[in-house]
């Protein structure tokens, strides 16, 4: 009967033992790095002992990872990385503060075995900043970029630009470009142009919907913006290099 007991109370001691562990309390971040991979490498995340081997990011193509990573309440920092799973190497290292922000964003360009440094002006209360590097190694003739409305209406971004490397703007939208909820057109075209397109000579590759790249609106001010402009495979594409504000 003395042994029935204790293996009863050695049971309930297990459950217990169980349940507690179940019940102990977790917390989840939202880990996002933004960019774009350019040469011959695939790109692996991983975040602390968790690796995203599903989720790589092959030659040549934006980096976009974006995952809710689950922790014990009780832990208060963990490694971001990334490697290079064609040379084994390990190529970026970000400690994440747990005890902070539930959001947090890198953006993140590797360029043929070198991470590139995105460039910001400093913010300004009266304007916005916004700073746009173009990769187009196949032609290093200037361009301007513009943004154009359903109705027509242009206005100038930047001109006389040239690719691989920085060029910083100060933008305020003016009377059509306000709207939240109008569609708006980022084009890139050879300089003194508005139809001769810059990549490739082809519309498609030249011109982006501006909705994804959350431009100022209405009376908008002090707002620094970075975006990384590349031809892709199919279209063009303009990576946002900023967490993505909230609605």
């Amino acid at each position: 009967m003395l042994k029935i007991k204790l293996l009863g109370l050695l049971v309930l001691l297990i459950v217990l033992n169980a349940c507690n562990k179940e019940e102990a309390p977790t917390k989840a971040v939202n880990v996002e790095v933004w960019g774009y991979n350019i040469g011959d490498a695939e790109l692996e995340m991983s975040i602390d002992t968790t690796v995203y081997r599903n989720f790589t990011t092959l030659p040549n193509m934006p980096v976009t990872f974006s995952r809710i990573y689950t922790f014990p309440s009780v832990l208060k920092e963990v490694s971001l990385k990334i490697k290079d799973k064609t040379s084994g190497k390990e190529v970026y290292q970000q400690q994440l503060n747990l005890a902070g922000e539930l959001e947090l964003f890198f953006p993140f360009i590797w360029m043929n075995g070198n991470m590139l440094k995105v460039e910001t002006t400093a913010a300004d209360p009266v304007t916005n900043k916004l700073s746009f590097y173009i990769h187009y190694p196949q032609n290093n003739e200037a361009l301007d970029i513009f943004l154009k409305n359903d109705a027509g209406q242009m206005v100038i971004i930047a001109q006389n630009v040239k690719p691989g490397g920085w060029v910083h703007a100060s933008y305020i939208p003016g009377e059509g470009f306000k709207d939240k909820s109008k569609r708006y057109t980022l084009y890139f075209t050879k300089t003194g142009t508005t139809d001769g397109w810059y990549f490739e000579d082809n519309e498609t590759k030249s011109k982006v919907d501006e909705f994804g790249l959350v431009f100022p609106k209405n009376e908008e001010k002090g707002l620094v913006r970075a975006y990384f402009v590349t031809p892709g495979n199919a279209q063009l594409e303009v990576i946002r290099l900023f967490k993505r504000p909230k609605a």
